[in-house]
C-alpha cells in the first residue's frame, strides 16, 4: 500500500477548514446569537468587536484553504481517474464536473455570507443585523455542499461491479 502524500494533505486540509467554518456556522447561530441578549448593550457590543476580530481570521484563512486544496483537488482528479471503459469514464466526468460546477457556485455564496457577517464593511452591515436568518442560509448551504462532495466522492470509485462483472482498476494516462 501506498500513500499518497499530496492527497492525504490536500483532503486534511480541505476538510479541516470546511470544519472550522461549518462548525464556527453552527456554534454562531444556536449558541452563540441566543445568548447575546442577556448581555447589556455596550458588554455585547464590545464581546461582539472582539469575536469579530478572531474569527474574520479563521473565516478569511478557511476560505483560502478551501479555495487552494478544492481547485487543486479538482485537477488532480482527471489524473488519477479509474477507468472503466469509456462509457462509464465520460459519465463520471460528466457528473463530476456538473457536481463541481455547482458546488463551487455554492460555496462562493457561503464565503460571501461568512465574510459579511465576519466583516465590518457598513454596506453590508443590514446581513450582520439579521445574523440569524443569514446564519440559516449559510448552514442550509453547507448542508447542500456537504451533500453534494458525498456525491462527488462517490465518483472516484465508480460504478458498482456484479458478481459475475469484474472491475479493473487501469490508471489514467498522463495528458
Amino acid at each position: 500500500m501506498q500513500l499518497d502524500i499530496l492527497n492525504l494533505i490536500l483532503r486534511f486540509g480541505h476538510i479541516f477548514a470546511a470544519m472550522a467554518a461549518a462548525g464556527g456556522a453552527i456554534f454562531a447561530r444556536f449558541a452563540l446569537l441566543p445568548s447575546l441578549p442577556e448581555l447589556d448593550e455596550a458588554t455585547r457590543k464590545t464581546f461582539h468587536d472582539a469575536v469579530r476580530r478572531r474569527w474574520s481570521r479563521v473565516v478569511m484563512i478557511s476560505i483560502a484553504v478551501l479555495l487552494i486544496s478544492g481547485l487543486v483537488n479538482f485537477v488532480l482528479f482527471f489524473g488519477q481517474y479509474k477507468v472503466w471503459g469509456e462509457t462509464w469514464r465520460a459519465a463520471y466526468v460528466a457528473l463530476y464536473h456538473g457536481l463541481f460546477g455547482i458546488k463551487f457556485i455554492l460555496a462562493l455564496g457561503i464565503f460571501f455570507i461568512a465574510s459579511a457577517l465576519a466583516g465590518k464593511a457598513a454596506g453590508l452591515q443590514k446581513i450582520r443585523d439579521n445574523a440569524k436568518f443569514w446564519l440559516n442560509v449559510n448552514i442550509a448551504l453547507i448542508a447542500v455542499v456537504v451533500l453534494i462532495s458525498g456525491i462527488m466522492r462517490q465518483t472516484h470509485n465508480g460504478p458498482s461491479p456484479t458478481k459475475t462483472q469484474a472491475v479493473e482498476y487501469v490508471p489514467a494516462k498522463a495528458p
